[in-house]
């Protein structure tokens, strides 16, 4: 049986496509990114295929109550590449934060230290006539982008990853390895850890009991910066 030369090509374009997005399927993806935010009741608006400089992504959206979220995912990886939310509305009552007080809230959110951010502008806009304070700033990892309204509401947040940095989620046994670094001796017996999301940001949270005290923690999931860390004598009920 002849086969043409052009129905050949025609498969071997389609099996092309197919491999492209092999690693991660649209609904892996969408559970990506649904996990990430924390969302729920999620209407997806989109997800579609896309390159960006030969990088192969899928493209995500979707609203949850009054927010809109869009991720890029890395469709080879799973990590995510961008990701940004967006408040269809918000409340204008409140009194004024400042320009100081945005980029600490901002700073606050991100879990990136003053001293390590650089490229840091704040200025002062308009949305449809509500006031607002743009926040921009970096630091090794990514690019980091705020709305907030003059009275402290977080508009909008936006965070494009730097090619080459950790996106993706450590484990629950890395994530534990980093909190027992801090405590010398204590293992893995005298922790209590759990995954969790706060903000859209994936954390790892728990506690290390350990000669005589106990320890509190709070880790980011992606960067494995600590975000809390607490330690106190344990007490004893007689």
């Amino acid at each position: 049986m002849r086969i043409s030369k052009r129905i050949m090509m025609t498969a071997a374009a389609l099996a092309a496509g197919t491999a492209l997005f092999a690693s991660i399927g649209a609904t892996e993806a969408e559970m990506i990114a649904i996990d990430h935010s924390g969302a729920g009741n999620a209407r997806f608006v989109h997800t579609e295929r896309d390159r960006d400089n030969g990088r192969r992504l899928w493209e995500v959206g979707f609203y949850s109550g009054d927010t809109e979220y869009s991720y890029d995912i890395d469709a080879d990886t799973g990590d995510i590449v961008k990701y940004e939310w967006e408040l269809d509305w918000w409340d204008l009552d409140g009194e004024d934060i400042s320009e100081n007080g945005a980029l600490a809230a901002a700073l606050g959110d991100s879990g990136v230290d003053e001293s390590d951010a650089s490229y840091i502008r704040v200025r002062r806009d308009w949305d449809d006539g509500a006031s607002i304070y743009e926040v921009r700033f970096a630091d090794s990892s990514a690019i980091y982008e705020y709305d907030i309204a003059s009275n402290g509401t977080m508009v909008k947040k936006s965070v494009e990853y730097v090619e080459g940095t950790t996106r993706s989620v450590m484990s629950v046994d890395e994530a534990a390895a980093i909190a027992l670094e801090r405590v010398p001796g204590a293992t893995r017996d005298d922790m209590r850890i759990r995954r969790g999301m706060d903000d859209g940001r994936t954390i790892y949270e728990g506690s290390i009991y350990y000669d005589g005290y106990e320890y509190e923690f709070e880790i980011d999931g992606h960067s494995g910066r600590f975000l809390d860390f607490e330690r106190e004598r344990e007490r004893w009920d007689w």
